[in-house]
């Protein structure tokens, strides 16, 4: 199952608090698809005010604009309305003063019948006796009936088709496969602590194409402002180039690489990264002033890539980018297109890793830094848990980088306002999100703890 379908149902707990100020007779008849539950413990952020951290100024704050006064604990839900979909307003949540009778009653029942699941997601987040917890809960079997019943009104509204059709496309799939999503968020002094829980209870979420997990994970390069590490489903070739022959713009793409000796499904298509590396710091390290950005993966068949480089070479001289050759430890080329020859891209070889950088200093460190991991001279990162994504968010020099980014020749000239120190990422250690994938579910994370001066 495609982790990317599970997204489009994890967005709804982003915004649980920005409910639309809007109740139409209709919607008391609407199905609850959602439920969330918001409780308080021990008055936590009831006063904010006086919080030595400004993050929790800032959130309490916030809730305090939303919350019931004397209330420690609110129930709200998602209603399916087709006529919605593909809108902003599609499944926001309502708090229970815009809910009927039914549908308050149906959203604490959906809750109530999943309370072990959801306890057990909140003692994952790190609990604490002062904390604003939310849980939420979807049950696909309403969702499910609440999408299938909602063809007469598609057909009532021919211009919603296209939306309903998408949406049918991207949730089916999963919800066929699974039986409930639950999540958990807990935030407290501790800082912001997430689970996010896709399950079947028949184990049918298993899929060849997300069965690998990240196994470069001990080649990660701590030394970045942020760095995304994760897998990429496993496509079929032959289908994935029948998919791309049926766009007509791709002809031209097929056909010029073609031209250079190059076959597109077999040489590229089967050769394609399972798994990767994203780095990006804001300093402006690059080339014209463009931040270090960094693109390592490993080639399955790294061979088959050598082997080809001349037709690659030849291919980029017949497009108007002009190879060169870099002296070094390891094989390097520089890559500059003719309409933008103040930036450029570089690209060099380790074993069996393709490094992309957007400058010369940071692509030899990369893969010095990748070849003294292979060597053992460095000590690798050995990743804890088997994981299909693992992002990294470092916030101690964020501001700094930033102003650095700022000041760069790309953006010094553009007339940007300047933009204060963000002083509340002073307050977290770092921003981690983490996906992992089983028959049994499909589960997100995140972890954003506050460091711990500050409490």
């Amino acid at each position: 199952m495609k982790i990317r379908k599970v997204c489009t149902l994890a967005v709804i707990i982003v915004t649980l608090f920005a409910s639309p100020a809007y109740a139409q007779e209709k919607e008391s008849e609407l199905p609850v698809v959602i439920a969330y539950q918001i409780d308080r413990a021990e008055d936590f952020l009831n006063e904010p005010g006086n919080n030595p951290i400004e993050i929790l100024r800032r959130l309490g704050r916030s809730l305090n604009t939303q919350w019931t006064a004397n209330k420690t604990s609110l129930l709200a839900a998602s209603l399916f309305d087709s006529a919605r979909i593909g809108g902003p307003e599609f499944l926001k949540p309502l708090p229970e003063t815009l809910l009927s009778a039914d549908q308050k009653k149906a959203a604490a029942e959906m809750l109530k019948r999943h309370e072990t699941a959801l306890q057990e997601l909140v003692n994952a987040c790190k609990p604490a006796s002062q904390a604003i917890i939310i849980k939420v809960i979807c049950e696909n079997v309403s969702l499910k009936k609440a999408i299938d019943g909602s063809t007469e009104a598609d057909d009532a509204k021919a211009v919603k088709k296209p939306a309903m059709e998408r949406a049918r496309k991207e949730l089916m799939p999963i919800l066929e496969a699974s039986d409930y999503m639950a999540g958990a968020l807990v935030v407290s002094t501790n800082g912001c602590f997430g689970k996010l829980k896709i399950v079947s209870e028949k184990n049918l979420l298993a899929n060849d194409k997300i069965e690998h997990n990240i196994s470069i994970g001990r080649y990660i390069n701590h030394d970045a402002l942020m760095f995304f590490c994760q897998t990429h489903p496993i496509e079929n070739p032959a289908e994935a180039f029948k998919e791309l022959s049926a766009i007509p713009q791709s002809a031209t793409v097929v056909n010029m690489v073609a031209s250079a000796g190059i076959d597109f499904e077999k040489d590229i298509l089967t050769n394609t990264a399972r798994e990767s590396i994203l780095y990006v710091n804001l300093e402006p390290s690059g080339d014209g002033g463009i931040p270090d950005i960094r693109f390592v993966a490993p080639v399955p068949d790294i061979e088959k890539l050598r082997n080809n480089l001349d037709k690659f070479k030849q291919l980029c001289q017949q497009t108007g980018i002009f190879v060169q050759p870099l002296e070094g430890d390891f094989p390097m080329v520089k890559l500059s297109y003719f309409m933008l020859p103040q930036a450029a891209v570089y690209a060099g070889l380790y074993n069996g890793f393709l490094v992309i950088t957007s400058a010369q200093s940071n692509l030899a460190k990369e893969l010095t830094h990748l070849k003294d991991v292979a060597t053992g001279s460095q000590k690798a990162f050995e990743m804890p848990e088997k994981l299909k994504r693992f992002w990294k968010i470092r916030t101690d020099d964020f501001n700094l980088q930033l102003q650095k980014l700022l000041q760069s020749p790309i953006l010094a000239a553009q007339g940007i306002p300047p933009i204060t120190n963000l002083t509340f990422l002073e307050d977290i250690e770092h921003i981690i999100i983490k996906s992992s994938a089983l028959p049994s579910a499909i589960e997100f994370s995140l972890e954003i703890p506050l460091k711990a001066k500050q409490r």
